[in-house]
């Protein structure tokens, strides 16, 4: 019986500050262990809870990873190549990049694998497995195969569930990696079979709260609405990615609240309409940020808000308006990020063409949102890090966590607060490093 090892490659030497404060579920590579034939072992790593043991035997060596993890990624195939492993390689970076990521690897997927997995096999039994795979049609979302909940390890499931309900999403953001990947298509499970993967899961493991790693979990009302009344009889608490095009449909935001939504990623990126419309986000209206919170706050749902810096309009002013919109609105769970120009994203092509990448832009550790990698405009690169880490200690602070709780709903105040500080101490982590005390103390920019 031949043997795969799909591992999930994560550099855990790195310091992230944006750590979740339990493992999360690894739904991607127990998707690609569903598309192997019965007669095959399947083992799954997760360098999140385990380390891969290199020496360990198998005939096929499949790896998924992010931009960040990459080369941590490239180490690892490099070994297995080096003992006559064959390595097959994919995800998010490998699609970006595939004739780097074929430097380290015998094979690389580029893209969704449903339609061509077969085909890669074929030519792994036959000793020809090489070079690009790439299918010319996306996956028809109707004919998934379950993925395998029973490879995760316990402590996979011991607080939260993973499944996905949709691919891609309406939109199209110039910094964002996800429109590269699944294409300009915005795909759809069937309800019944999203409801029958968490079922299936839930017989595994006692925890009822569920993240949906969708991109954009409302991107379309009438489904989304069909999905929330499926979810009410499960009786569950859930969260994922969505925009904030959700609160124009209050009857949506209804349904959400009463399926069990607890908490959504809300990607506000900036205050200025300006960088918006120049992100290809016009769509968002900052002169209606306040409007946004309000709604997702009336129907109970924890606000984790997602803020870039370093936009083309950017002056220095914007550390110190968006903490004070962050706190007096109050989003529960700040989340700040210095915008990255990500491999195959339209931003990084502009940032090319202008010759504002800097050197370090080279080193794909970097790429974990909270470095500068770019020149910016209005500010230089020091700047713009330094008005991120001010940002980023102001409201991990325990006095501004509380603060923004007395503008906040009552409603899941525990969890979110929990959620704070889980990440509180990750970031003050990374703060240390970034700015030593032979810096001096970092402090609110009077100045600006």
């Amino acid at each position: 019986m031949p043997k795969a090892l799909l591992i999930n490659a994560i550099d855990t030497t790195l310091l992230l500050a944006e750590q979740p404060p339990f493992p999360f579920p690894v739904l991607g590579i127990i998707t690609v262990a569903a598309f192997f034939p019965s007669d095959w072992e399947i083992e799954v790593i997760d360098e999140a809870i385990e380390s891969v043991n290199v020496d360990a035997e198998a005939d096929l060596v499949g790896l998924s990873t992010l931009t960040l993890d990459a080369p941590h990624a490239y180490e690892l195939a490099d070994r297995f190549r080096r003992r006559k492993t064959p390595v097959l390689m994919g995800g998010m970076h490998p699609t970006a990049v595939p004739e780097e990521v074929l430097q380290h690897a015998d094979a690389v997927v580029v893209g969704e694998a449903e339609r061509i997995f077969d085909r890669i096999l074929s030519d792994f039994k036959e000793g020809r497995m090489k070079g690009l795979y790439k299918s010319e049609e996306l996956p028809d979302l109707t004919q998934l195969s379950r993925p395998r909940y029973d490879l995760l390890r316990p402590k996979h499931r011991s607080i939260l569930h993973s499944v996905q309900a949709t691919r891609g999403c309406p939109h199209d953001c110039d910094f964002c990696s996800v429109t590269p990947f699944f294409g300009h298509q915005y795909r759809l499970r069937p309800v019944k079979e999203i409801i029958t993967d968490l079922e299936t899961s839930f017989k595994q493991a006692r925890s009822r709260t569920v993240f949906f790693v969708d991109d954009n979990i409302g991107g379309r009302a009438d489904y989304a609405k069909e999905l929330f009344r499926a979810l009410i009889p499960l009786k569950i608490k859930w969260g994922s990615f969505a925009s904030v095009a959700m609160t124009r449909d209050l009857a949506l935001m209804k349904l959400a609240a009463e399926s069990g939504c607890i908490e959504l990623f809300i990607g506000f990126e900036s205050l200025s309409q300006a960088n918006l419309d120049a992100l290809h986000k016009s769509w968002v209206r900052a002169d209606r940020m306040r409007e946004y919170v309000k709604i997702f706050h009336d129907h109970g749902i924890i606000v984790e808000g997602a803020f870039i810096f370093g936009h083309d309009e950017d002056r220095k002013d914007i550390f110190r308006r968006t903490v004070h919109f962050i706190q007096e609105t109050g989003i529960q769970v700040p989340v700040f990020g210095i915008l990255t120009p990500y491999p195959a994203t339209r931003l990084r092509a502009k940032l090319e063409r202008e010759g504002r990448l800097l050197p370090e832009a080279k080193d794909w550790r970097r790429y974990d949102g909270s470095h500068v990698l770019f020149k910016p405009i209005h500010m230089t690169p020091e700047e713009l890090e330094e008005g991120f880490l001010w940002a980023r200690k102001y409201c991990a602070a325990p006095r501004s966590i509380f603060g923004r709780m007395f503008h906040a709903p009552k409603s899941h105040w525990l969890t979110a607060l929990g959620l704070n500080f889980s990440m509180r101490s990750g970031r003050m982590r990374q703060i240390k490093e970034r700015w030593p005390r032979t810096k001096g103390r970092l402090t609110r920019p009077k100045s600006w």
